[in-house]
């Protein structure tokens, strides 16, 4: 079993492994993130994490947080496994 997300993690920092910034969390539902992707997050980022494309980038996507991509939780957001 995963990481199980709280309402404490809305409005967190998603990072890469890197530190990168990718996103934040929108929405906490039942354990289950809601994530609001970065402008200029990388298509290789997008499919390592199993999040769909849109060719129109004027908005900004909204995707699950799978909780096995979750390497740890801390003070500065959260931070995905290496990609």
């Amino acid at each position: 079993m995963g990481y199980e997300f709280t309402d404490e993690d809305e409005n967190s920092p998603i990072r890469t492994a890197e530190g990168e910034r990718i996103g934040t969390v929108s929405d906490v539902n039942e354990g289950r993130a809601s994530v609001e992707e970065d402008e200029g997050i990388t298509d290789a980022i997008r499919e390592a994490l199993g999040w769909d494309s849109d060719d129109d980038e004027s908005d900004r996507q909204t995707h699950d947080l799978s909780d096995a991509a979750v390497e740890r939780v801390d003070d500065d957001g959260v931070w995905i496994r290496q990609i």
